[in-house]
């Protein structure tokens, strides 16, 4: 079965240093003490939730008896859920060591959570399955290996890494089709994941001028630029329209 996904890939040349790029970087440490947040909102209409049945599933169909709703665009408030927020361009040709902690997807009340895992290069993602029920993970990365992953009992875990940059990939549960959910592989740890109402915060940034984009596995990619100065708070808002 192929897979399509939307054309959000990004080039690896987007996260080449600035000076590889021919552009004067900012002047400033691995990380800092500003922080950008603000809201990504969506503009325009929003598509009517998919009621799907899981009664394939007797352990999913007791926790869901009237069937799982769907949507491909949450929105609340004007604010969009589930978007991937992070430092494009701007940084400065620094390494950025992996966080020993590991990021987490788990499946829970079948589905997947959270919906957009956001992980960076060499840092460990644990997998895990809190349900009673057999389920799977099978990634559909282009630039990194995909894997899949049975997990038929609760409880079980499992860990894999990535080795390069890849923006966003879809995750699948052969199992129970209506189980989706989204992987970036970053290779700096500034991004964060819109919560339910849209809003984010980006943490620890160095001073200087930054590209700002916005990611939605079902939307074209937005971006937005900010400068922070050390210890600054600064705000950033960027919309989807449709």
């Amino acid at each position: 079965m192929k897979v399509r996904y939307p054309a959000v890939f990004l080039s690896l040349a987007a996260f080449l240093p600035a000076t590889a790029r021919g552009r004067t970087p900012a002047t400033a440490a691995d990380t800092g003490t500003a922080s950008v947040s603000g809201k990504v909102s969506f503009e325009g209409a929003v598509p009517a939730p998919e009621k799907v049945p899981v009664a394939t599933d007797a352990v999913c169909q007791a926790l869901h008896p009237q069937g799982i709703e769907r949507r491909a665009i949450e929105v609340q408030g004007g604010g969009l859920a589930h978007v991937l927020v992070y430092v494009k361009t701007g940084l400065v040709s620094a390494t950025h060591p992996a966080p020993a902690e590991p990021a987490v997807i788990d499946q829970q009340g079948c589905a997947y959570v959270p919906p957009v895992v956001v992980v960076q290069v060499g840092q460990p993602l644990k997998i895990r399955n809190s349900d009673n029920t057999f389920h799977n993970v099978h990634t559909w990365s282009t630039i990194n290996a995909a894997f899949n992953i049975a997990q038929p009992r609760k409880g079980m875990e499992a860990t894999r890494t990535f080795e390069k940059p890849e923006i966003l990939f879809p995750v699948r549960c052969d199992i129970h089709s209506w189980m989706r959910a989204s992987i970036a592989v970053l290779p700096h740890p500034f991004h964060a994941a819109t919560g339910p109402d849209g809003t984010f915060t980006i943490k620890g940034l160095p001073a200087g001028e930054y590209e700002i984009e916005a990611v939605h596995e079902k939307l074209e990619a937005v971006t937005g630029k900010v400068s922070v100065k050390d210890g600054e708070a600064a705000k950033l808002n960027l919309s989807f329209k449709r």
